[in-house]
């Protein structure tokens, strides 16, 4: 999957791409820190296994982001509908009192139909430019090229 488009065009023109993109790197890993260091001063706990029930909704919120706006490809739009048909759903269980073993399984079954969806659109947009040249061939016939015929022999 592809998160933007490719770079090359940019880099021929004086936008500085490698510069960006370190940038926004190092910008995330330092947003990421601070809230590590925040939710360790919330929990008043220092340990490397603090934190990972929040893994798999951000693993599920980006998949399922590839899913929504353009199937296939991650986009921020898709990211923030998919976060935000993650964040109704586990509202709703929890309003809803359910145990404390649906909250994961939603998030897991909604992490498989969204790699199932992602992985439909791959397939799918892979087939269309093997199916362009079966539909040019039999348009021929209404530009007076030589008609299609069935395998029973009919036009």
């Amino acid at each position: 999957m592809r998160s933007a488009p490719i770079p090359r065009p940019l880099s021929s023109t004086a936008f500085p791409v490698r510069r960006y993109t370190i940038f926004a790197f190092v910008t995330s890993g330092l947003l990421t820190a601070f809230a590590g260091v925040l939710l360790a001063a919330k929990l008043r706990i220092g340990q490397a296994s603090v934190g990972l029930e929040y893994l798999l909704p951000a693993l599920v919120g980006a998949f399922l982001g590839s899913t929504t706006v353009k199937p296939g490809r991650v986009n921020v739009w898709g990211t923030v509908v998919g976060v935000t048909i993650l964040a109704i759903g586990i509202s709703g269980i929890q309003q809803f009192g359910a145990m404390f073993f649906v909250e994961p399984l939603f998030n897991g079954v909604t992490l498989l139909v969204a790699i199932g969806i992602a992985g439909y659109a791959q397939r799918r947009r892979r087939a269309e430019p093997a199916r362009a040249p079966a539909t040019t061939a039999q348009s021929g016939s209404a530009h007076g090229g030589p008609a299609a015929t069935s395998p029973m022999g009919d036009k």
